[in-house]
């Protein structure tokens, strides 16, 4: 079968993936050459003095100009935030709760998605309900069993990050706004691999961070907000970078900014975002469509060889899967051992084998952990 994704394009930007087969993007993903590059660029141009303020803030432009291109809506959107927990407290602790108010999650979640709702139920005052998942799914009637008039968020992730489940977030969205609450994505096992357009999902608020599957450096948060959810959010923390006219430091009353920029409370992480940058653009040489074609064709060609050898892995209807794959091996967990010392590399969760191929991956890869796991 023909490459979805051009060899030479993998050689040139990811060129360690000849010495080891890495199938852990769930994890982390694999930066780039030039994201190092770029990293390293600025370090060094810090010990000469090299670089000014205006460079910065066109850099920080640049981002969410390709943060927008890559996940829909526009520039104003997208604020950064210092990592995935972060920009969903963001949301949490931003709008109001009236008595008798709930929250839905589901108990698939990563705690960077639960605990921050726990928190909130807990100082609030709000009931959390907790949906139960079966098998690694959550079927959408079970949230929507869950969801009432007093539902303030449904909190959900994309792509549950153990068992690979992908939720149906538009459908879920329609729901949630039926009954009059907002839907907060934890996009993070998502974004990169997955063709996303959160507007037409009709998102409210979304959260992630670059190190996974946005094949970035750690630290380079995000979060997005509908238009007209920005100003409806309390900004429960300001700084310089939140508000108007940020380059006017002399003593004055200050008013948050108009965009997603409001929620910046301070300085981002310099040395991050300037790895990020250079991601975020090697990520969009390839149309999104084809990058979630052949990260989903790996996990296919997975399971189909998962199969021919007898070991069981979560199955979902095909709107749910993702590039995530969750099986049961004999012995998972020396199994994962003697396939990182051949230098395969996988993750153990929950008990299970989880394997991750992106969309820079290969059915020769796949074909090698196969060989091991006989």
């Amino acid at each position: 079968m023909e490459s979805i994704i051009d060899p030479a394009y993998v050689q040139k930007h990811f060129p360690t993936l000849a010495d080891m087969t890495y199938l852990n993007n769930a994890a982390t993903g694999i930066p780039p050459q030039v994201t190092i590059a770029a990293m390293k660029e600025y370090l060094d141009n810090k010990i000469k003095a090299k670089g000014s303020f205006e460079k910065t803030l066109e850099s920080f432009k640049e981002i969410k100009s390709n943060l927008a291109n890559l996940l829909g809506g526009e520039s104003a959107n997208y604020g950064f935030a210092p990592n995935t927990s972060g920009g969903l407290n963001i949301f949490a602790h931003g709008i109001d709760y009236p008595r008798g108010s709930n929250i839905v999650i589901c108990d698939l979640e990563f705690p960077a998605n639960y605990i921050p709702w726990q928190n909130a139920a807990r100082m609030y005052g709000v009931e959390l309900r907790v949906v139960e998942s079966e098998k690694g799914l959550v079927s959408h009637d079970s949230f929507v069993e869950k969801i009432d008039e007093n539902t303030r968020v449904v909190a959900v992730s994309m792509v549950q990050f153990a068992s690979g489940f992908r939720v149906d977030i538009s459908r879920l969205a329609k729901a949630a706004h039926e009954k009059g609450a907002y839907l907060v994505a934890d996009i993070i096992q998502a974004a990169g691999w997955q063709d996303i357009d959160l507007p037409k999902m009709d998102v409210d608020f979304a959260a992630a961070q670059a190190a996974k599957w946005l094949i970035g450096p750690i630290g380079a948060g995000f979060v997005y907000v509908k238009k007209e959810m920005i100003p409806e959010i309390n900004s429960r923390f300001l700084g310089w970078w939140s508000v108007e006219n940020m380059n006017e430091f002399g003593y004055s009353e200050r008013t948050p900014a108009s965009d997603a920029s409001k929620f910046e409370a301070g300085s981002p992480a310099m040395i991050a975002y300037v790895g990020f940058k250079e991601s975020l653009k090697v990520l969009l040489e390839i149309p999104s469509q084809d990058r979630e074609r052949a990260a989903l064709d790996n996990a296919d060609y997975l399971r189909q060889r998962l199969a021919e050898i007898g070991v069981e892995y979560y199955e979902f209807p095909d709107e749910n899967r993702s590039a995530t794959v969750s099986c049961t091996p004999d012995n998972v967990e020396e199994l994962n051992k003697d396939l990182y010392k051949n230098n395969i590399l996988c993750s153990v969760r929950n008990g299970r084998l989880r394997v991750s191929p992106h969309y820079y991956n290969s059915r020769e890869e796949i074909d090698r952990l196969i060989e091991k796991m006989r």
